[in-house]
């Protein structure tokens, strides 16, 4: 299992949110660069990075400083958070992102889900599967996590058979440590077409050895190295 070590932006910063709440906000890095070197000299090579600001008006305001982070050799990053249309997916590619996530548009705008399919290898884009547990239900969430839908997790990956990479998120248990939905991610996995990348709730290795356990193919892992809950080193020996 890939394990992906993540930076949320919020106003140039590294914060992680408690369950999506913008008014819940950790900071722990003012230099989001700095961070990432932490990073490399920890041997890691692949980023996660979400701009929280995009996520949520549809912007660019960590676009420069996603564009700098990109100029740093030897790492890949993938890069998600108000991505909703072709031209800044576009953009994100000619600085050489390796993967970009889509969330919001991609669930709620039928013709960018078609751009999507007809304009970007499969393999390049990560569909953002943010969910709530609502009458027992994955019921996804969009803009920022700030809107619910009646779109079913499960329904909608049914429905968008294509689809190739999943960035599956539990709301509920995002930056809680509380370890992550394993039953969700079980039945995610029965569709052996997909690539599923983990995310939401860990806290420990444990959990990370429980995802290895149902085989989930990558995980992104935030709040518990900020919190010192799970050392870089300890990461990089399961990697």
């Amino acid at each position: 299992m890939r394990i992906i070590p993540a930076i949320d932006l919020l106003d140039g910063k590294c914060v992680r949110l408690l369950k999506g709440n913008y008014s819940k906000i950790s900071n722990y890095n003012d230099n989001p660069l700095d961070q990432i070197n932490e990073f490399i000299k920890a041997g890691f090579d692949y980023i996660h990075i979400i701009d929280l600001n995009a996520a949520k008006s549809g912007g660019d305001e960590n676009l420069l400083l996603i564009e700098e982070i990109l100029q740093i050799k030897n790492i890949k990053v993938q890069v998600g958070g108000g991505i909703r249309d072709i031209k800044k997916i576009e953009r994100l590619f000619s600085y050489n992102v390796d993967r970009v996530i889509v969330g919001t548009a991609a669930i709620t705008d039928k013709i960018f889900q078609k751009e999507l399919r007809n304009n970007f290898a499969i393999e390049k884009i990560i569909y953002g599967l943010d969910f709530k547990i609502i009458n027992n239900s994955p019921l996804l969430s969009v803009n920022g996590w700030t809107e619910n839908t009646n779109i079913n997790l499960f329904d909608y990956i049914e429905e968008n058979h294509w689809i190739k990479n999943i960035l599956a998120t539990d709301i509920s248990l995002d930056g809680t440590l509380e370890g992550p939905n394993i039953n969700i991610y079980k039945q995610i996995l029965k569709n052996k077409k997909l690539n599923l990348i983990a995310s939401g709730g860990i806290g420990s290795i444990k959990d990370i050895n429980k995802l290895n356990l149902i085989n989930s193919h990558e995980c992104v892992v935030g709040k518990a190295i900020y919190e010192n809950r799970i050392s870089l080193k300890e990461l990089q020996n399961v990697n």
